[in-house]
């Protein structure tokens, strides 16, 4: 029992100890499920700040992850006269899709009416709070008395650092100005530095000199604390993105525990017993690696044909149990415009996928309720540019920069970053609704947390390191499976890579 003695001494370290309960607990695990569920305990532990104590088996499952995520074994097969999940009834509802308005615009005065779109949406969501509900107009705060106090919405346009001070230009539909922002002001100052340009604003200040304003808090549009919509059925949903079909690196065989898990064939009682109960999946873009996305990927592909590529995925999504509703949205590896908001999957190349089962196909991003339960889809293609340019993120916690779209309540706020957003006459990618739940992949990283009472889920991948995101730096944590209980928003992790 060599591995429970190194589990038992890195929990010893953070100031834990084991009574028997929980010792036997770990025990029931081999060698390789009792270091998985002792590292994901002490993520745990360090986010919680926990102050060390006696753990019990009861401590371990509360404190722990919501599930080891261990890998699914064989079981032998076992009669069933029912599946819970056969007898309850589907409920979707599509909330908001772009595919029926995307358009072919770009003209200026398209972009235009694009940016006084969002401007409108998102000062009618500083209308709705408390705190900036009385803000008015750049205008109004220019016909202030010099050190009189100002509150108004506007648009941030540029942003320069000069002598350790921020200074910002802002515009809204009549007026400018410049926000000067110190850093004895604390909160202005995070804030400015980590929101991102064509962002809606709201600044309290005080009006200075000329057309400048100093700007003592800057308030983003950010979601209010909410109670989550929940079903009243205990129905669960899986969550998962970012298959990359025709890749070398696409992992087949975990795939495939997954379909059998999810046919009841593999998985201890306990994973069996969510499987049963599972309604939905959501596949939350990049079903396949594609072709030309980035340099020499053609090295890195197994398939080569976008066609064959869909034919390899739809083996999978075929098997996945009638009972079970799929949903499906398009990510920037599949055969779509790389611009925001995106079509659905073409049925040119996606036949095979289409024609494997049936599926709700919709566009990036997109909002739907899965028993009431509202999800905001999007792949996450626009997380690459907050993570380059804002402080203190980077790819180990996507999770922090999904948190700041919900602040900032659009998914991709500035234009002519590597995130390409399309001029149509709305702008899709406000957050108009506060969502239950926000998905998203890209990142390839297994991450979640509650903010505000919204789950943010980053739903990882089923493909394993490319030579592509070594040179990046970028380190997945593929094969995890993410289901979620709609009726608690309680996150369970299945892993199914097969350890060595």
């Amino acid at each position: 029992m060599e591995h429970l003695r190194r589990v038992v001494q890195e929990l010893a370290s953070a100031g834990y100890q084991l009574d028997r309960s929980a010792y036997e607990y770990l025990r029931t695990m081999n060698e390789a499920e009792a270091t998985t569920f002792a590292k994901s305990l002490l993520v745990k532990i360090s986010e919680k700040g926990g102050a060390g104590g006696i753990l019990t088996r009861e401590g371990l499952l509360e404190l722990g992850p919501s599930a080891p995520t261990v890998a699914p074994r064989q079981v032998p097969s076992v009669a069933r006269t029912e599946i819970p999940a056969k007898q309850i009834t589907a409920r979707v509802e599509v909330l908001r899709d772009p595919s029926k308005e995307i358009g072919t615009g770009g003209s200026i005065e398209d972009f235009s009416h694009y940016f006084r779109h969002r401007f409108k949406k998102l000062v009618s969501v500083f209308h709705e709070r408390p705190d900036s509900r009385d803000a008015t107009s750049i205008g109004d705060a220019l016909r202030a008395q010099q050190n009189e106090k100002v509150k108004f919405v506007a648009m941030m346009m540029e942003k320069r650092e000069r002598q350790r001070k921020i200074f910002l230009q802002v515009d809204d539909l009549e007026d400018s100005a410049t926000i000067m922002v110190s850093p004895e002001d604390r909160s202005a100052y995070e804030t400015a530095q980590k929101t991102p340009l064509d962002q809606v604003i709201c600044v309290d200040g005080v009006r200075a000199r000329s057309d400048l304003i100093v700007a003592k808090q800057i308030l983003l549009p950010d979601i209010p604390d909410h109670r989550p919509h929940l079903t009243q059925e205990d129905v669960w949903a899986v969550l998962i993105s970012d298959l990359h079909a025709g890749s070398k690196k696409f992992l087949a065989e975990a795939v495939s525990r997954v379909v059998d898990w999810l046919n009841l064939k593999i998985g201890t009682p306990d994973q069996r017993a969510v499987a049963e109960r599972t309604k939905y999946v959501v596949i939350c873009g990049d079903v396949v690696d594609g072709i030309g996305i980035y340099p020499r990927q053609e090295l890195e592909l197994a398939i080569v044909d976008l066609y064959d590529q869909y034919h390899e995925a739809a083996k999978y999504v075929g098997m996945i149990p009638d009972h079970i509703e799929t949903i499906v949205i398009p990510g920037n590896h599949d055969p779509v415009r790389q611009a925001l908001p995106q079509p659905p999957i073409p049925k040119d190349f996606g036949e095979p996928l289409y024609e494997s089962r049936e599926l709700i196909s919709l566009g990036n991003p997109s909002e739907v309720a899965l028993h009431d339960v509202r999800l905001l889809l999007h792949h996450g293609r626009s997380l690459d540019d907050i993570i380059a340019t804002v402080p203190s993120m980077d790819f180990t916690q996507p999770e922090k920069a999904m948190r700041l779209q919900l602040q900032c309540r659009h998914l991709a706020a500035e234009y002519g970053n590597r995130t390409a957003l399309a001029p149509e006459k709305v702008d899709h990618l406000v957050i108009e609704n506060v969502p239950d739940i926000f998905q998203s992949g890209h990142i390839h990283i297994v991450k979640h947390e509650n903010y505000r009472g919204t789950l943010i889920l980053n739903s990882g991948a089923w493909q394993a390191q490319t030579d592509y995101q070594k040179r990046v730096g970028l380190v997945p944590t593929p094969g995890i499976l993410t289901a979620v209980n709609l009726q608690t928003l309680q996150v369970r992790f299945i892993n199914f890579i097969q350890p060595d």
